[in-house]
């Protein structure tokens, strides 16, 4: 699709610095899962703590950070686990998923650090959201990241975000502008279907910005995520992947 001369475009990605990718590092070990969701439940735990990250496919689990550990927590209860650990090197072509799943798990604990709050999308998307619900209102009212509806409904100002990982390594992570309206109550975003329901379409529509508002709004969350324009994640075995958080804008000539 063309766009009309001189139209500015806003370029709503990080790029990584690097190829972080191309040497990403896990411990390998056998599993046989016994548990599932305790299994995943106790996985959640250990890299909130920040014990490690680890993500189960087939028969391994792939492990950034304390294997020992993850053993000691998952072993007869969740899952069995071989006594041997190997240390691989993922490539994009067949670990695409593990990485990215890995990537994630740093990235919330680093912006529930921030205030952040994350969501997982709907079925099929592959966007991740993220909302500032542990920030207070009134700050995030005065930067326009907060509008009150009723004693138990606001719109906040989140983002959406997806990691894109390249066959070289190199990597980029897509932001977007994420406004819901929030179910205070129960901290929660309504969905589409329930917002519908309340009548709450014409209200959600008046909050829709504008592209250059847009951009706006999603370089002032950014700025609440980043430190010094950059966005340093660290894994639990202290590997870390840095992006740059300078949006740009392209004017087409």
């Amino acid at each position: 699709m063309g766009h009309n001369l001189g139209e500015i475009i806003y370029v709503n990605y990080l790029g990584a610095e690097g190829i972080p990718f191309a040497d990403f590092e896990v411990i390998a070990r056998p599993i046989a899962v016994v548990d599932m969701r305790q299994m995943y439940d106790r996985l959640a735990r250990l890299s909130r703590d920040g014990v490690a990250d680890a993500e189960f496919k087939g028969d391994f689990i792939f492990i950034k950070g304390d294997d020992h550990k993850v053993v000691e927590m998952l072993h007869e209860k969740s899952a069995f686990i071989g006594p041997e650990g190997e240390i691989m090197r993922l490539n994009v072509n067949e670990h695409l998923n593990i990485m990215r799943a890995l990537f994630y798990k740093a990235f919330f604990r680093y912006a529930e650090k921030r205030g952040f709050r994350p969501f997982r999308g709907r079925k099929g998307d592959k966007r991740k959201k993220l909302l500032p619900l542990n920030i207070s209102s009134e700050s995030l009212t005065k930067q326009e990241l907060f509008v009150m509806i009723n004693n138990d409904l606001a719109l906040y100002r989140g983002l959406y975000i997806m990691l894109e990982i390249f066959d070289d390594g190199s990597a980029v992570l897509w932001v977007d502008l994420y406004s819901p309206i929030v179910k205070l109550s129960e901290q929660r975003p309504l969905s589409p279907r329930e917002a519908k329901m309340l009548g709450l379409k014409d209200i959600y529509t008046s909050f829709i910005p504008s592209p250059s508002k847009r951009f706006e709004l999603t370089k002032k969350l950014l700025s609440i995520l980043c430190t010094d324009s950059r966005l340093n994640i660290e894994f639990s075995d202290r590997y870390s992947i840095s992006f740059s958080c300078n949006l740009s804008t392209i004017k087409t000539t």
